[in-house]
């Protein structure tokens, strides 16, 4: 155990929490930590699903790799080239020369004439480096969730490399919607359709095409699921991926009105009404009434608490009077 340990211990009694808490402090405070890096990228559902590889660019904060952080370099000495000597040549004997070494007089054997600011960082001793993260898009990306990259942000003179942080943002589909591992669509059908059967083809995130068939009735707003058709998600005990379920979500479209005739076979082809109508029309006490389009904008508001909200329910079928 080393002394720095063994103080918190006194300190501290060694009690662990303690312990661990004063340790990051004293880490901190003596190995200072650069900036993260922290870059927002935004990917769509079809990335997610196809856990699709995309590439970004980290612009880093370093030491000059020139200078190594220092702001200055060394500026060489143009009277000997950095050597510190320089070679004399004198004559010893006649016609015979020899070169003598000798300190240079103007480093005075040093080899260089003193500092200069590093011109690759401009003397501040950082510079920016770019570095290329290739990454796939996890299956189970959430709008706002992050990649940590560790060691991978700044990284200044002096101090611990921070982390680069990838921060998803999550586009949303003009078609599909997701909760959890399911998709959930909407589609609108005829009335027809309905009530005879339903074919329509619908393309999934992958572009494959899926041939959807019901032979039954739909009802407007019935929810029908098409299984292993939602979002990949790793499985906690296999190797493969699993997938959710894709929810449908069908709107009936009624036709906005049926001339009579159309009325009359219609009638004889659905089931009669249950509601008795064994009512006396000849009756002074009995008036008829005729159900018209709801408009809201047309009613009086006399007689209305504004707290009620309106109702607002669809406009059905009408029969064009003949």
């Amino acid at each position: 155990m080393n002394s720095r340990h063994d103080l918190l211990s006194g300190l501290f009694g060694g009690a662990a929490g303690f312990l661990s808490s004063a340790e990051a402090l004293l880490h901190n405070a003596f190995n200072p930590r650069s900036d993260d890096i922290t870059l927002r990228l935004e990917v769509t559902l079809t990335d997610i699903y196809l856990c699709k590889k995309v590439s970004v660019t980290l612009d880093r904060r370093k030491a000059c790799h020139d200078c190594h952080g220092a702001g200055k370099i060394v500026i060489q000495c143009r009277g000997c080239q950095g050597n510190g000597i320089r070679l004399s040549t004198i004559q010893t004997y006649p016609g015979v020369f020899h070169q003598v070494p000798h300190e240079c007089m103007h480093c005075s054997g040093s080899g260089h004439a003193g500092n200069g600011a590093c011109p690759t960082c401009g003397g501040r001793g950082i510079a920016i480096a770019q570095k290329k993260l290739d990454l796939r898009i996890p299956h189970n990306c959430r709008d706002g969730q992050d990649l940590v990259f560790e060691g991978l942000g700044h990284h200044l003179p002096g101090e611990e490399a921070g982390d680069a942080v990838i921060i998803f943002r999550v586009a949303e589909h003009p078609k599909f919607s997701r909760k959890g591992s399911h998709l959930y669509t909407e589609r609108e059908i005829s009335l027809s359709e309905a009530i005879t059967g339903l074919q329509m083809p619908l393309e999934t995130l992958d572009g494959r095409k899926l041939w959807v068939r019901s032979s039954g009735t739909i009802s407007p707003g019935c929810i029908r699921c098409i299984e292993g058709e939602g979002m990949p998600v790793p499985t906690m005990h296999q190797r493969h991926i699993g997938y959710g379920n894709l929810y449908i979500k069908f709107m009936v479209v009624f036709p906005d009105r049926l001339d009579r005739e159309t009325c009359e076979r219609l009638k004889e082809v659905m089931p009669a009404t249950s509601r008795p109508l064994d009512i006396d029309r000849s009756r002074e006490d009995v008036e008829e009434a005729r159900l018209r389009d709801y408009d809201p904008t047309s009613q009086p508001s006399y007689g209305q608490d504004e707290s009620e909200d309106e109702y607002d329910g669809p406009p059905g079928v009408q029969c064009v009077q003949q």
